[in-house]
């Protein structure tokens, strides 16, 4: 594997600690994200970090944001389970797939997205290619995300033609939330936080239960309050 080039940060850069008032382009975002280490997403002009909304602008590439244990046991488990009951036509992809919401010019790294079909993507010809047609979308939640990924990145995730769900998984409590777009275009919520509960994933030709996505999670772990 040749090696990414260093990250050379464009000349209006901030030369201060006022990080949030920076407002990158497109073509900024791709280059330094190509080039870092960890993952970073890009809306509304800022360059963000995964899983840390508040280190907006603040450009190290060679961070990387961790989660807490609680998060990998969820995304695991859900990769099991996604691989186990989508439909045949469907594939589930990790927090390495980013996704491009055209709209807003908005790119992303869901935790878990799912594609039935071939999938499509911007620039397919781009060292990243950036997935356009996710049809369901997965967010695990912490004390540091939870605003973000339910107004900040949902808003944009809504004109995404193909999402027909939205699941929001709480990793400090048994709790989800899911919205379906319905055939007239509006969205439809329900929530669980019971273990018997069952998300409902139409679109994908998935169920599971809230005791099978939580059966590996500690609440007691004092991680699980971050």
């Amino acid at each position: 594997m040749s090696a990414q080039p260093a990250y050379q940060a464009p000349a209006s850069a901030p030369k201060t600690a006022d990080f949030m008032s920076m407002v990158y382009s497109e073509a900024d975002y791709l280059a330094f994200d190509e080039a870092a280490e960890g993952r970073w997403e890009f809306m509304d002009g800022r360059i963000i970090p995964v899983g840390a909304p508040e280190l907006a602008n603040q450009l190290d590439p060679a961070l990387r944001a961790g989660a807490t244990p609680n998060h990998y046991r969820l995304s695991r488990t859900l990769a099991g389970l996604f691989y186990n009951r989508l439909r045949a036509s469907c594939e589930a992809y990790t927090s390495d797939a980013r996704t491009y919401t055209p709209v807003s010019t908005t790119y992303s790294y869901p935790d878990l997205v799912a594609v039935c079909g071939p999938p499509e993507y911007h620039a397919p010809k781009a060292t990243l290619p950036s997935l356009t047609n996710p049809m369901l979308i997965v967010e695990i939640v912490s004390a540091s995300t939870g605003n973000y990924d339910r107004s900040g990145k949902f808003l944009r995730y809504l004109s995404i033609e193909s999402l027909q769900h939205y699941l929001l998984v709480d990793s400090r409590q048994m709790q989800v939330e899911l919205y379906t777009r319905l055939p007239a275009g509006t969205w439809e919520y329900w929530h669980g936080s019971a273990p018997a509960d069952v998300i409902d994933l139409k679109s994908v030709g998935c169920q599971l239960t809230l005791g099978e996505l939580y059966a590996q999670i500690d609440f007691d772990d004092p991680a699980a309050a971050i």
